[in-house]
């Protein structure tokens, strides 16, 4: 029997830490980038999950800010 229980993360959390609403973590599940453990219709993501899809996603993150902070800066202007 395992020594400890792996702590897993709810849909909302995950949204919540990748600022991002749960439609968009529900997209990315369908398809393929993340992989969460259903447990009955429940989906549930281990951190080490969450931290590969940033290393692998890191750059597409990069560019959705900057043109969020560019429309942004155009809209104050």
């Amino acid at each position: 029997m395992p020594d400890s229980v792996p702590q897993l993360l709810t849909l909302l959390a995950v949204s919540k830490a990748l600022c991002v609403s749960p439609h968009t973590v529900r997209s990315w599940v369908r398809k393929g980038k993340l992989s969460p453990t259903r447990i009955c219709r429940r989906l549930l993501f281990d951190p080490a999950e969450i931290l590969r899809f940033l290393s692998e996603n890191s750059s597409d993150h990069i560019e959705v800010a900057n043109s969020q902070s560019a429309a942004e800066s155009e809209r104050i202007a």
